[in-house]
C-alpha cells in the first residue's frame, strides 16, 4: 500500500508534537501524546500502563529532574515509513548523571543512537512506541 502524502505529513505532525514535548520535558505533555492503551516498548522492555510508560520518561529524564539523563534533547536524522508506522533514525543526546538500566553515571555528554517506530491511532494518539538504542556509549571508560 502507498501511503499518502496528507498521511505522511499526518505522522510527522503528530511525531514532531510528541518530540517537542519531549525535548520541552513537559511530563504531562508527554502522557497526553499517547492513548489511554498507547504502549512503549524500550530495548524489549514493555510498559504497558500509562503509570509505567511515565516512570520510564522520569528514569531517563523527560521530567527534566531526578533522571538518568539531564538537558535530553532528541534528534532526528532520518524517518520512513511503513503501512502503519513512521520510523525515526535518530539520537538522543544529554548529559549522563545518574545510574540507567545497570549503567554507573559517567557524567559525559552522551549521544545514543536510536531507531524508533511510533505509530498512531486514527484519533491522533499514539498507540504505540518501540524504541531500540544502542546504550554502549554508557559503558564508563577508564
Amino acid at each position: 500500500m502507498t501511503i499518502t502524502e496528507s498521511e505522511k505529513a499526518r505522522r510527522r505532525a503528530l511525531l514532531k508534537t510528541h518530540y517537542d514535548v519531549e525535548n520541552g520535558h513537559d511530563l504531562n505533555g508527554i502522557m497526553a501524546t499517547f492513548s489511554s492503551d498507547g504502549e512503549m516498548l524500550y530495548n524489549r522492555i514493555p510498559f504497558t500502563d500509562p503509570k509505567s510508560i511515565r516512570d520510564a520518561h522520569i528514569l531517563i529524564g523527560f521530567s527534566g529532574t531526578d533522571g538518568a539523563l539531564e538537558d535530553l534533547q532528541n534528534c532526528i536524522d532520518a524517518e520512513h515509513f511503513t503501512e502503519d508506522e513512521i520510523i525515526v533514525e535518530g539520537r538522543l543526546c544529554g548529559k549522563h548523571v545518574g545510574e540507567f538500566l545497570g549503567f554507573a553515571a559517567t557524567g559525559r555528554n552522551v549521544e545514543l543512537p536510536f531507531v524508533a517506530f511510533y505509530h498512531f491511532d486514527k484519533t491522533d494518539k499514539l498507540i504505540s512506541e518501540r524504541v531500540v538504542m544502542n546504550l554502549g556509549v554508557l559503558v564508563a571508560s577508564g
